[in-house]
């Protein structure tokens, strides 16, 4: 029987099944636990469960089907891949900070950085085993001093264990290119893949989101080739973040 002190049962038992879900544990289209088998597991009522089931599928991470029970949401098929112009000269520091000050803003952020063990969804990201040792950081970024993106990296310490670079902000340089750069690691290609969807509650309270407003979820991985060497979730919000792509046309042939 789970101990609930502090936040209200439902939101603990959405917290644990999001994690599950967010870390691959659950992944998309599996059955959630019965609403017997999560009472049982929690020592909770049947509409605390309710509740709790209820908080993710208004996040949409859980569907309802009638008659069968929850299941993980499946993520649509058809993703948009865009890729932008930041890139079209070599980068020599934080994309984000370029993009402001393009825009005419002053960039801010503040990070954490801490040594861990790739999550499944994480692994299938940069092509490792799941529990190998990465390197996550975790980012807010402002603008003109308003909260203006939420990111968390990913870097196998297979490639940056030991090397100048292995503090993502403690190094030499800073940015994934240049960084990557100086131990002989070229990045030849950037990929992201953009989702909308309802913000999470750590999301709304960081970025100041209001009820109702979607975020834009972006899944950026760096690679050298065919290999992946960082990757990130991005997180913006939709009223006040336009992505803007400038995509080059090749010249007619004559």
């Amino acid at each position: 029987m789970a101990d609930f002190r502090g936040r209200p049962a439902y939101l603990q038992i959405a917290d644990d099944i999001r994690s599950q879900i967010l870390d691959g544990t659950l992944q998309a289209e599996d059955r959630l636990p019965s609403e017997a088998d999560l009472m049982a597991d929690y020592g909770v009522s049947r509409i605390v469960v309710r509740n709790a089931v209820e908080v993710l599928r208004s996040e949409g991470l859980v569907v309802k089907q009638q008659g069968r029970g929850s299941f993980v949401r499946a993520q649509r098929p058809q993703r948009t891949r865009v890729v932008g112009d930041l890139y079209s000269e070599r980068p020599e520091g934080s994309p984000f900070a370029a993009s402001a000050r393009a825009s005419g803003q002053v960039p801010e952020w503040e990070y954490q950085t801490r040594r861990t063990t790739a999550s499944k969804t994480i692994a299938d990201r940069l092509g490792i085993a799941a529990g190998d040792p990465v390197m996550r950081t975790s980012y807010r970024f402002f603008a003109d001093g308003e909260p203006a993106m939420l990111s968390t990296s990913f870097e196998p310490l297979a490639i940056t264990e030991g090397t100048p670079v292995e503090q993502p902000e403690g190094g030499p340089v800073t940015g994934v290119v240049p960084r990557m750069d100086a131990i002989g690691i070229h990045i030849t290609h950037v990929v992201e893949d953009v989702t909308g969807r309802s913000a999470r509650p750590y999301e709304a309270e960081t970025l100041k989101v209001p009820v109702g407003v979607p975020i834009l979820a972006i899944e950026r991985t760096y690679y050298a080739k065919s290999r992946p060497v960082e990757t990130a979730d991005i997180v913006v919000s939709s009223d006040r973040y336009v992505l803007s792509y400038r995509l080059p046309v090749p010249p007619r042939a004559d």
